[in-house]
């Protein structure tokens, strides 16, 4: 029987989208029985990299909402996570979900044209095949173990650029490894199909945030009252949320927010990990340090949002708040053309059937809706579509967790037959 899962995704990435994937995760397994673990990996370079952008008070408030959970010791390679899973016990392995199973290939890294003429994009060892994400720790372990891969995705990775001897490799780790595997958007799904010739077909399946609401205990729950109060924010607010001023400009800012004045809602400036950067003239900004846990019930509570990340909107759909992407996700050829399909965003939205409710932000051809155009997307959202969507999502999800705690359980069995 199968009673310790360790769970290997972004744990400690500076992400508050990725923190509550693996908090979704963790308290599915342990409502279901199971003793679920953090497979504490951090990579030195990805560690640096956080490190270097992101506030420390930031990371001091994200490691202790990780702290929450149980977890292994600190692992910075294969071995170090075989060694862990040895000494916890641990008797499978969910890996995901977020962007796990990236590769770039050299071209991936270049980027023409730039300010330099061209740049060359220096990758952390994550997001280069292989790592521990495509399970190179069982090499170090003296028997297998079951992994699966729990709505995986690729982000932003060309594989159509792979060399035919990657792609064998590929398809061999995540033949011989893996009993399970679902992924999180099409395009990662025809990647798998791609590199292992139509053998690997896999389903694409919710992202963990979409049970949230579901799998949290209800001692994390905050109210909407303890959210207004903590952060000084009116009743009806809109959050929005910009890497800078590039996307959108200070003017546009300040037409948007007027108009939602008019129509009696009040703009709110919401930070990435790395704090508010963009420039505005709203009343209300909310800025780090801020937990995974408020950023969530920030956005539950909200009368809209309008921002870049793919999180809030996920979020957004999950609580039926409107919402307006700004996607900054995807392919891009020459900063021209934007590979929609290639966007985590555009399949989602695609899949819930709002992809009126996106425009692709680094598409230079494309003209930029103005604010009264954003502001009457927020206005007309059909909620009761996204309330109808999320549940049927959610029901996907659940048969998405149950094939992988069956084929755990039978893998289990067949070890112990023998």
């Amino acid at each position: 029987m199968i009673r310790k899962i360790g769970i290997l995704a972004y744990n400690r990435a500076i992400n508050f989208g990725a923190s509550l994937q693996v908090f979704s995760t963790y308290n599915y397994l342990v409502n279901h029985g199971y003793e679920p673990y953090i497979i504490d990996w951090i990579p030195f370079d990805l560690k640096e990299q956080y490190y270097r952008t992101v506030p420390k008070q930031q990371i001091i408030v994200h490691n202790k909402f990780i702290a929450e959970m149980r977890s292994t010791s600190v692992c910075h390679n294969s071995k170090e996570i075989a060694n862990q899973l040895i000494a916890f016990g641990i008797q499978a392995v969910v890996i995901g979900s977020d962007a796990v199973v990236q590769h770039h290939t050299w071209k991936d890294n270049i980027v023409f044209p730039s300010r330099h003429f061209i740049d060359i994009i220096n990758r952390t060892s994550d997001t280069v095949f292989p790592n521990p994400f495509w399970g190179t720790f069982e090499d170090y372990l003296d028997k297998k173990i079951p992994l699966a891969f729990l709505s995986v995705s690729s982000q932003n990775s060309d594989y159509k650029n792979y060399t035919k001897s990657l792609m064998r490799k590929m398809c061999y780790a995540v033949k011989d490894r893996y009993i399970y595997v679902s992924v999180r958007d099409t395009w990662t799904q025809k990647m798998f199909q791609h590199f292992s010739l139509g053998e690997i077909n896999p389903e694409v399946t919710p992202d963990p945030v979409f049970a949230f609401n579901y799998n949290v205990p209800k001692r994390y729950v905050i109210s909407k009252n303890d959210i207004l109060e903590k952060y000084n924010l009116p009743n009806n607010y809109v959050l929005v949320s910009f890497l800078d001023n590039k996307c959108v400009s200070r003017e546009w800012l300040d037409e948007f927010g007027s108009l939602c004045n008019i129509n009696g809602l009040n703009c709110v400036a919401f930070p990435f990990p790395e704090g508010v950067r963009f420039v505005h003239n709203f009343k209300y900004e909310i800025n780090v340090p801020i937990s995974p846990l408020d950023w969530y019930y920030i956005i539950k509570y909200a009368s809209g949002y309008v921002g870049q990340n793919m999180h809030p909107i996920i979020v957004s759909l999950h609580n039926s708040v409107p919402f307006f992407s700004f996607d900054h996700y995807g392919i891009t050829h020459f900063k021209m053309y934007v590979e929609s399909s290639s966007s985590k965003i555009y399949h989602i939205l695609n899949a819930a059937d709002f992809k009126d409710y996106r425009f692709e932000s680094r598409n230079i051809l494309k003209k930029r809706p103005n604010p009264q155009y954003v502001v009457d997307k927020l206005l007309h959202f059909d909620k009761s579509k996204c309330q109808t969507f999320a549940k049927e999502y959610y029901r996907k999800y659940c048969l998405m967790m149950s094939r992988i705690c069956d084929g755990f359980e039978n893998c289990c069995r067949f070890t112990e037959d023998r």
